[in-house]
């Protein structure tokens, strides 16, 4: 993971990057499970993966506030 720059000016821009992919993971997975609707039981690891990226989706929405506002 790369480091979030040391500059408060570029952060934000880091996160919006930042949560631009995450969310990209996220649309890649549900994609991937429309794609195999047989086997679409969800393992612990993925349901674990998709809680941890969500939260870390909530912790960037948060910051981005802080910094606007």
């Amino acid at each position: 993971m790369n480091k979030p720059p040391q500059n408060s000016a570029q952060l934000p821009d880091y996160l919006k990057a930042r949560k631009l992919h995450l969310s990209g993971i996220i649309a890649v997975i549900a994609g991937m499970k429309k794609l195999n609707a047989r086997a679409n039981k969800d393992t612990k690891v993925e349901t674990l993966t998709i809680d941890a990226i969500k939260a870390e989706l909530d912790f960037i929405d948060l910051q981005l506030k802080r910094k606007s506002g």
